[in-house]
């Protein structure tokens, strides 16, 4: 204790000078709007800049995570429908399920370079164009959900239309009942779409399992979309009107996968010369 009171006695004139610079800084720029301002913008700036640090390595921790569960389903898919020495592009998966859907797609990963889900219709940018054999009609998905569909590609680009798009309608089904409907977004939450068009004497439960139902050129069958989270008659219709809880965050998406259906184009010029209005 003496040793601290020694201390300050011979510093004790340092300590006024400090303690004195304190309050005269406190009324000057507590005081001064000039210089008030000054302190806000630099406080401004420094948090800004730990922000942008935080975010950064939270971007970096999430695409690792994301990177590896690619890795993983990528095994998955080669090892299960392409043998463990068979020799392919890695960045295209060609899926023939002659078991379960009997359907053959091409799938490649791509990007996320921009995207939205807070306008009534929301677009996406991924970083596959026409020089990586995308084109336009091409579902876009990952392993927990569906994301949309391709509407335009440049050399080395491709413009989305997501799901969370007023003019969206994809043909979905109820797993447990293989009834199907039109999913479509009606512009309010983006953890939502609604499902129409089912009949009210299928049975349909709260959690119930919606999926692409492979009736579409686009998607590929038996692909997770989301749970039943309520349902009403609707009063018009005599149907349910189903709200569908999304399995994908659509705010965070990082990596997806691109769907061509090898077919598609003969499957469309078949549906065109009906000519009613197709869901994707």
């Amino acid at each position: 204790m003496s040793v601290l009171i020694n201390f300050l006695s011979k510093n004790s004139r340092f300590f006024l000078f400090l303690f004195l610079q304190i309050v005269a800084l406190f009324f000057t720029f507590n005081r001064n709007v000039y210089h008030n301002s000054l302190v806000e913008e630099k406080i401004i700036s420094f948090t800004g800049f730990v922000d942008d640090r935080i975010s950064n390595i939270t971007y970096y921790f999430n695409l690792k995570k994301e990177n590896e569960r690619l890795l993983e389903e990528n095994k998955e898919y080669r090892n299960k429908f392409l043998g463990k020495t068979k020799k392919i592009n890695p960045e295209f998966l060609a899926i023939l399920d002659s078991t379960k859907y009997k359907q053959k797609y091409y799938y490649t990963t791509a990007e996320i370079i921009s995207n939205s889900i807070t306008r009534a219709n929301n677009y996406l940018i991924v970083d596959r164009g026409t020089a990586q054999g995308i084109a336009p009609e091409m579902g876009v998905v990952t392993s927990t959900g569906v994301i949309g569909m391709i509407i335009n590609s440049t050399k080395n680009y491709s413009k989305v239309m997501s799901i969370l798009n007023k003019d969206t309608r994809i043909n979905a089904r109820l797993k447990s009942s293989k009834y199907y409907g039109t999913l479509l977004w009606e512009g309010e939450d983006p953890r939502v779409m609604r499902l129409s068009d089912i009949p009210k004497y299928v049975g349909v439960k709260i959690g119930d399992t919606i999926e692409t139902d492979g009736k579409s050129r686009v998607y590929p069958e038996g692909i997770p979309i989301g749970r039943v989270s309520s349902k009403i008659i609707d009063e018009e219709t005599g149907n349910w009107n189903i709200s569908v809880e999304l399995f994908q965050d659509m705010g965070n998406i990082q990596k997806v996968y691109i769907v061509d259906r090898l077919d598609r184009t003969e499957i469309k010029s078949l549906k065109d010369s009906i000519n009613y209005p197709d869901a994707e």
